[in-house]
């Protein structure tokens, strides 16, 4: 596969990962507004979704149409081409101006969910994202490890299992995307920080500062 030509980036792009519940979006608010105390030019985005074309394919992929429901291979190319869109419209230009991009997931959720989770070829799969993303990757992939059951029950709490597609997924299918992620990150030690997610809020950022800090030492 050809690989494509990107610009030499200047910013930092930094994903969270994890299962459901494991409250990503609560330490992604947090290290935003950490960074943005020091000056730093912090985007924030999530996958599916981030720019108005992949905020379309995100209500596909996350609300069950009834009578329909997607199959995993559909899953696998509507996240891809989410991702697509997001890297040539959304982390690129931010990547370029300088900025530090956080997302909200990337194409490490689709290689847990779709290939460990759902049984799809893994090196089909690995093949795919790196054509939907020309082999940009993450600086920093944080991935907030808790346990399934708390995971989901944190989910119930706030109305999201019942309507949420992947919220709603049977216990199994959560065991198999946390242990899908903790793989993840013994394959790729220089990219992946796992991080207990089962601490106070104020522990699991203290964390993630020590992970980010090196990662952003030369923005400083």
């Amino acid at each position: 596969m050809k690989k494509m030509n990107f610009p030499c980036k200047k910013g930092r792009f930094i994903t969270f990962e994890g299962m459901e519940g494991c409250g990503k979006s609560t330490q992604i608010r947090l290290l935003a507004e950490a960074l943005t105390a020091r000056g730093l030019a912090v985007e924030v985005s999530r996958s599916p979704g981030g720019t108005p074309v992949a905020e379309k394919i995100r209500t596909l992929l996350k609300v069950r149409t009834e009578g329909d429901e997607l199959t995993p291979e559909a899953e696998l190319l509507l996240f891809s081409a989410c991702h697509a869109q997001m890297t040539r419209r959304l982390i690129l230009p931010v990547l370029e101006r300088g900025g530090i991009l956080l997302s909200d997931r990337f194409f490490d959720s689709t290689t847990a969910y779709q290939g460990y989770a759902r049984g799809l070829d893994l090196d089909l799969v690995l093949r795919i994202n790196r054509f939907a993303c020309g082999e940009l990757e993450p600086d920093l992939t944080l991935v907030l490890d808790l346990d399934p059951e708390l995971g989901i029950e944190r989910s119930r709490c706030r109305g999201a299992v019942e309507t949420d597609r992947f919220d709603s997924e049977k216990m199994k299918f959560h065991h198999d995307v946390r242990n899908a992620f903790l793989t993840l990150a013994e394959l790729n030690p220089g990219r992946f920080r796992v991080i207990d997610a089962s601490r106070t809020p104020e522990q699991v950022h203290q964390q993630i500062m020590e992970a980010v800090d090196d990662t952003l030492a030369d923005l400083r």
